[in-house]
């Protein structure tokens, strides 16, 4: 079990420490990602886009409008209201759809070929910049629905037109390291968990071929039959070992009687059984020298001698 979960986190640090690497390349130390230029092809006066397309919030933004042969050119972003009440009777290129870093959907819409007037002397404008041959603008989305224009100034038009794209995220570098920071700590955790699973596991899961020892309660009831129990049951009762023996149950003790009379010795059949040998007394004969040293002597050398009485004198 403790392996399977290192390696699940070693997989977690590892996903992490991507991502965070792929962050910190995406958005740079300036924590910004840019795109582009990207060619938009249309020769009407102005390209916006609908409500709704841009539906982030606090996200720094920079776009670039370029037009060939220094033609002017205007860069705005404001109220999507505003920008559509100012465009609707103008023939116009809408974009429809936007996926980052760059994928659009667009749409033509008939219309008059010029403005209704300069968006220059507008001023419900969160955001504009106008210019010749190209136009930029660097500010954060607001939280409102907002749309942006790229609209041609005069009586020229917007074919040729590029736009560069760049996205910034607010620490978003800072972010991107402390991902990777973490998914190698995990990792870390991830290789201590498994180099310290494989001795629990060996000690908690029995190997191949090895023998489980399990511990069997048995109670022997009054009459000697032997119950196999559980070790719930076990607990209630006396547990006596297989060595020891059992204990007597406390009780009164039995009062006392006369003497039990002795048993008859059992009467014996058959002939009687042989006497046992007795072994012979052995006698040892001494001979006392003038010094009054004492010599064993035989049976045989004993004839030579004069035999003398202990109570006698020499």
């Amino acid at each position: 079990m403790r392996a399977r979960w290192g390696w699940a986190l070693s997989v977690l640090g590892v996903l992490l420490t991507i991502l965070g690497i792929a962050v910190m390349a995406v958005l740079g130390p300036d924590s910004r990602f840019s795109t582009g230029p990207h060619l938009i092809e249309t020769d009407d006066t102005a390209v916006v886009t609908t409500p709704r397309v841009i539906r982030w919030a606090d996200v720094q933004v920079d776009v670039l409008a370029e037009v060939p042969v220094r033609k002017p050119v205007f860069v705005g972003l404001a109220n999507s209201v505003d920008v559509r009440d100012y465009v609707r009777r103008t023939k116009r290129l809408e974009i429809t759809d936007f996926q980052r870093p760059w994928t659009i959907s667009t749409r033509a819409v008939k219309g008059n070929p010029n403005l209704p007037g300069a968006p220059t002397a507008l001023d419900w404008w969160i955001e504009s910049s106008a210019g010749l041959g190209g136009a930029s603008i660097s500010t954060q989305l607001p939280d409102q629905t907002v749309s942006l224009a790229i609209l041609s100034v005069g009586s020229s038009n917007l074919s040729g037109l590029q736009v560069t794209v760049a996205y910034g995220v607010k620490g978003g570098f800072a972010k991107g390291a402390a991902l990777l920071l973490l998914g190698l700590g995990v990792a870390w955790l991830g290789i201590l968990v498994r180099r310290n699973g494989p001795e629990d596991d060996d000690e908690d899961d029995p190997q191949d071929g090895e023998v489980v020892e399990e511990v069997v309660y048995v109670y022997v009831d009054d009459d000697g039959i032997e119950h196999e129990i559980s070790a719930e049951e076990a607990q209630g009762l006396e547990i006596v070992e297989e060595d020891e023996e059992p204990v007597p149950s406390a009780g009164p003790e039995p009062e006392p009687g006369p003497d039990p009379e002795p048993a008859p010795a059992p009467e014996r059949t058959g002939p009687a059984p042989a006497p046992r040998p007795v072994a012979a007394a052995q006698v040892l004969y001494v001979y006392v020298d003038e010094d009054g040293v004492e010599h064993e002597v035989s049976e045989d050398e004993l004839a030579e001698f004069e035999i003398v009485d202990e109570e006698e004198d020499a």
